[in-house]
């Protein structure tokens, strides 16, 4: 685990690929309290064919000052992720958490799938960029379950296509022998598919809807609205779940009588009664419901920040190079070649939208800095935000997703190691699934 720790800091190792740890409860205690920890191979094995014995301090030092060093590695609280993934419940029929998709939002099983939409929380806000501006919960509410209802539609289009995947496996010329391998790598996705039904519903654009409603990303009034937009997410999807399980019937290895008790699920049951007697009479289509991916590309053409994260930039300089077809194009910038070229200013969308409910005069008037400083996303960018408080934020959705949040907390490139530390102790002890 030393070596892989560090493996990022020489560059020429692993260049292609992002990397984390899984770390346990066990570890975690001893870094807190003190003392060593029982380092071992296979993990899980009480006769393990390697061991050793280590300061765990130490060895929580080394992951951190990489951590500082290069981003990298990042953490998976693997206690954490097991005990609150309601498809853990499954373990004894294959559905035990493993691992995660490259990604780190999705929590799976093997052979399981990464299934992903995205509500647009922007699209909730009544009145953005205004005083009298709200979020619109019951709209959220609607919006989910319908969303719910997509991503189990998704989950047979999957199957679909597995299908066709298998008859071609038929169809090709080779003996049974050589195909017998593909055959069964599809026959088990297909499996997983058919018996879990796994989805990932999340969100995005959740900086935007905290200018929008002008509150500050990372603020306590922000970490309360968070909170309950994804809680509104997820007991909507989960009520959509039920109710296509009366009408579709219930994901195959259902049991109500293995969830009874899951710390998870008990939660959005206390919180909703009703999903809990809908659970026990129908059963659930889905196995585990929700989750937060980063959302980039998505977010590009919802032209809106990214999942959970806040805004990474208000607004910066691009260069367009002249040619001769933009003869009489002004000229802002010259190269070290000789190419001309001109330059504008791109803003964030959301920022944009804010501007435009300013007179013309104002906009005239200020400078772009100016703008920046008057506006509700001030102070509150990914470079700016009080890094403690975003994990916070994290703990405050993940209380309600059923699998992980991709979530990234900058810091400032003079932050110290310690402070650092910090940061991650904070993700294991507010509940976070893994911090980044």
């Amino acid at each position: 685990v030393r070596d892989f720790i560090k493996i990022k800091r020489e560059l020429t190792r692993v260049t292609g690929a992002n990397i984390s740890i899984r770390l346990s409860d066990e570890f975690m205690e001893a870094v807190r309290d003190g003392g060593g920890v029982h380092l071992r191979w296979p993990v899980d094995s009480t006769d393990p064919k390697v061991e050793d014995f280590v300061d765990a301090r130490e060895l929580w030092h080394e992951i951190i000052e990489s951590a500082h060093a290069c981003a990298e590695p990042g953490i998976l609280f693997w206690d954490t992720a097991k005990r609150l993934t309601p498809s853990d419940a499954y373990d004894d029929v294959g559905f035990g958490s493993v691992s995660t998709n490259p990604c780190g939002e999705i929590i799976l099983s093997p052979y399981d799938s990464c299934r992903l939409i995205v509500v647009n929380l922007f699209s909730c806000v009544k009145n953005p960029f205004t005083p009298s501006a709200e979020f619109d919960f019951e709209k959220l509410a609607e919006v989910s379950q319908k969303a719910q209802r997509l991503m189990d539609d998704m989950i047979d289009l999957e199957i679909e296509q597995v299908e066709k995947i298998l008859e071609k496996i038929d169809t090709d010329p080779e003996p049974d022998s050589v195909k017998a391998i593909e055959r069964n790598l599809w026959e088990t996705i297909k499996d997983r598919a058919l018996k879990g039904r796994r989805t990932g519903l999340g969100v995005t654009a959740v900086g935007d809807v905290m200018a929008a409603l002008g509150v500050s990303y990372g603020s306590p009034d922000s970490i309360d609205i968070v909170e309950n937009m994804y809680k509104t997410l997820t007991i909507s999807a989960y009520r959509s779940s039920c109710t296509l399980a009366k009408e579709r019937g219930a994901f195959p290895v259902h049991d109500h009588e293995k969830e009874m008790g899951h710390e998870y699920l008990e939660r959005i049951w206390g919180a909703a009664p009703d999903v809990r007697d809908m659970c026990k009479k129908y059963g659930r289509r889905n196995i585990a419901i929700t989750t937060t991916a980063p959302a980039g590309s998505v977010s590009v053409l919802t032209q809106t920040t990214s999942g959970i994260e806040p805004a990474f930039m208000l607004h910066y300089t691009r260069r367009k190079k002249l040619t001769s077809q933009d003869e009489g194009g002004r000229i802002d910038f010259v190269d070290e070649n000789g190419d001309k070229w001109q330059e504008y200013t791109v803003y964030h969308h959301g920022f944009k939208k804010w501007m435009d409910t300013l007179s013309q005069d104002k906009v005239d008037e200020s400078s772009d800095e100016k703008l920046v400083e008057i506006s509700p996303y001030f102070g509150a960018t990914a470079n700016e935000i009080d890094w403690v408080s975003k994990v916070e934020l994290q703990a405050a959705a993940q209380k309600w997703v059923c699998h992980a949040i991709s979530n990234t907390t900058n810091l400032p490139a003079e932050i110290d190691v310690e402070t650092v530390k910090k940061v991650y102790m904070k993700g294991w002890e507010t509940g976070c699934k893994g911090v980044t």
